[in-house]
């Protein structure tokens, strides 16, 4: 008689542990759609970009016509490479080719 209360046992404890691994799933699944949430980060999560990344799209935005990957590419790079400054406030394609992207 061992073996079948053995086993309910070990059921009822999988029933009891299950919600609470589940809802630790719901947890950091529901922070990751945060943060590709239009309506929490904007376009894309663009919102969640630090305030200097988002300065420098914007400035990205005005000097040229990149694709929206190039854009955060450009901006990021900006913002890490504060000796790059003057390029990056007049050629955002210099940037881009500093890089490695082509194309434009």
């Amino acid at each position: 008689m061992k073996g079948p209360f053995a086993a309910s046992a070990a059921f009822a404890i999988l029933l009891a542990v299950s919600p609470d691994v589940a809802g630790a799933q719901d947890g950091s699944t529901q922070t990751q759609i945060e943060r590709r949430d239009p309506d929490f980060c904007g376009a894309g999560g663009a919102g969640c970009d630090p305030a200097d990344v988002q300065q420098w799209k914007a400035v990205g935005n005005r000097l040229a016509d990149l694709s929206s990957a190039d854009l955060s590419q450009y901006a990021y790079a900006c913002a890490k490479h504060h000796e790059w400054k003057s390029e990056c406030e007049t050629n955002p394609v210099a940037i881009l080719k500093r890089l490695g992207i082509e194309g434009y």
